[in-house]
């Protein structure tokens, strides 16, 4: 039988829905990611005004030491796939993650939804949804124990990573231009790179 166990969290980033949306497919590298090696968009399309987004997203991690000796071959390379729809008439960002390495030993789905806060329209809210699993006879409450303990350090990372990047894109003279297409309503003609 295996194991499971949910997570629940809400955090607030201090900036704005919009700032988030222009920084979301730049959020990598920062100093708060360092375990991310590489992220690849593997599709994208546009569906009414909704983008929809699959990346490959590959992750440098350490397996405990009671685990090593099930994967004796294994690089310390993850692979994670993010699916995300990004819809700019609700003001809502919503990503859906899955591990698809070592999900023999163990499996772990995560459901963000980014939305503009009620209390303050220049900050965002994150809700957090994860649920980590394990069908590994005799160790998996270990292994989901170790999993969501890994993932709830990972959430304060990502927070500050949030606040990194977009401080870093906030004095680039890129962001001026996308901020005058956007009040001229050329948009989709922007593409935002990397500095």
């Amino acid at each position: 039988m295996p194991s499971l166990h949910a997570y629940f969290e809400e955090s607030t980033l201090k900036h704005s829905w919009d700032d988030i949306a222009r920084v979301f497919w730049n959020r990598y590298p920062n100093p708060f990611a360092k375990h991310i090696s590489s992220d690849d968009v593997l599709q994208r399309k546009i569906v009414g005004k909704k983008m929809f987004s699959t990346r490959l997203i590959v992750k440098n991690g350490v397996l405990p030491k009671w685990g090593e000796f099930m994967f004796k071959d294994t690089s310390g390379k993850y692979l994670v796939i993010e699916n995300s729809v990004v819809d700019p008439v609700k003001k809502t960002i919503t990503t859906y993650t899955r591990n698809v390495s070592l999900t023999s030993f163990s499996s772990l789905e995560e459901k963000c939804t980014y939305k503009p806060s009620a209390d303050n329209k220049g900050w965002t809210v994150c809700e957090r949804s994860a649920l980590s699993s394990s069908s590994v006879r005799l160790l998996a409450p270990q292994i989901v124990s170790f999993a969501m303990s890994r993932y709830r350090h990972s959430v304060v990372a990502t927070d500050r990573g949030w606040s990194f990047v977009v401080n870093k894109f906030e004095g680039s003279p890129i962001n001026s231009v996308l901020a005058a297409l956007a009040r001229s309503g050329v948009t989709k003609q922007a593409k935002l790179v990397r500095p």
